[in-house]
């Protein structure tokens, strides 16, 4: 502990600080560290969150853009690089390389982060985070799309927008000849785990009819292969609509767990 002289005698040195109230040590930036849970993500992705730090040193010469950011021809402040950097970082951890979008897919779409979720994410505070976010749009780095329902003709409901991280990005880094394979690949991937997705589902509807005409003495739904490849046979005609919403409500009723309609 350091003791200076006082006028009421010794007392203990304040240490001096960044002046900031962020808890900011320029000397040790805090970037962002994917979850402990998270697979690793793809190698591009990996390679770029690496190359960005960069900027945290030398940002006139990393990302120009970004520096002057806010308008100003000084360099952008220390504390400022650091809540840009680990709000990218994240946002590049969370990248789909098919469409470039941040988010998290989702059944049936895909969803987009909160800014306080990435917020949580990147360490930060959720005011710090939206100014991050803000010099990077003005960087032309990310791009954002607010995303709203409209519930009458006075009220919206919000959703977490859609943000996209520019191809640019990578070519800024040297990675931009890489980035059309590894995207490509990407595509592959997901092309292939829909086909697994939908014949998951095929078979979940198969079962579920086999076992509703063994209850029923309804045959299954006419063209869907069973286990064999055959086709099934054609459900008798029903006589009129009538018919035909039995046939449903008993399909319904037994992927509910309940006993269908004789």
């Amino acid at each position: 502990m350091d003791v200076v002289a006082g006028e009421d005698g010794p007392r203990e040195a304040k240490k001096a600080g960044s002046g900031n109230r962020c808890g900011h040590d320029p000397s040790s930036p805090r970037f962002f560290d994917p979850p402990e849970k998270h697979k690793d993500r793809p190698l591009i992705l990996r390679k770029l969150a690496e190359k960005i730090r960069a900027y945290f040193d030398d940002p006139r010469l990393t990302i120009p853009s970004l520096d002057l950011a806010n308008g100003k021809d000084r360099q952008q402040r220390s504390e400022r690089r650091e809540a840009c950097l680990a709000v990218l970082g994240c946002m590049i951890h969370f990248l789909d390389l098919v469409t470039l979008r941040v988010g998290i897919p989702a059944q049936g779409g895909f969803g987009g982060l909160t800014v306080p979720y990435l917020a949580e994410l990147s360490g930060l505070g959720v005011r710090r985070t939206e100014r991050a976010i803000g010099d990077l749009v003005k960087a032309g780095l990310v791009t954002v799309c607010p995303l709203c329902q409209r519930k009458d003709d006075l009220t919206y409901k919000g959703y977490a927008a859609i943000r996209t991280v520019s191809a640019a990005v990578f070519a800024l880094f040297g990675l931009g000849r890489w980035l059309p394979h590894e995207r490509d690949k990407a595509a592959a991937r997901l092309k292939k785990k829909r086909r697994k997705q939908e014949a998951a589902e095929l078979a979940k509807v198969r079962l579920a009819l086999g076992s509703l005409a063994n209850k029923t003495g309804q045959p299954g739904m006419p063209g869907l292969p069973d286990h064999g490849g055959a086709s099934a046979p054609n459900p008798p005609k029903a006589d009129g609509p009538k018919g035909a919403l039995e046939y449903l409500a008993a399909i319904k009723s037994m992927l509910n767990g309940k006993d269908p309609p004789l």
